[in-house]
């Protein structure tokens, strides 16, 4: 497949919600030069930020960054397979898709 071709249509997900370990996420960023998607945490709740000294400094939703490609460059991450699962599985369940 075409890596390019693929990152395109990957980008059509952004903004769409989905689970990752655990947590409600939202598909945020594609960033196609270090095969990463970036996902930003949707707790009710945000957890505290510390600032360089350890002071808490402000709430914000965590960003977490998922490979798109594993050890082999020709294969798909885990943790991006099961990313796509749950966006699959949302858009099925909402009507969408």
């Amino acid at each position: 497949m075409d890596d390019a071709n693929f990152l395109q249509r990957l980008s059509k997900l952004i903004g769409r919600d989905c689970r990752y370990l655990g947590k409600r996420c939202r598909l945020i960023e594609i960033l196609a030069d270090e095969g990463t998607l970036v996902l930003e945490t949707r707790e009710q709740v945000p957890p505290i930020q510390i600032d360089q000294y350890g002071q808490p400094v402000f709430r914000a939703n965590e960003v977490v960054q998922i490979p798109i490609f594993g050890a082999d460059p020709d294969q798909f991450s885990d943790e991006l397979m099961d990313v796509l699962a749950c966006l699959s599985a949302c858009s099925e369940t909402n009507g969408t898709g």
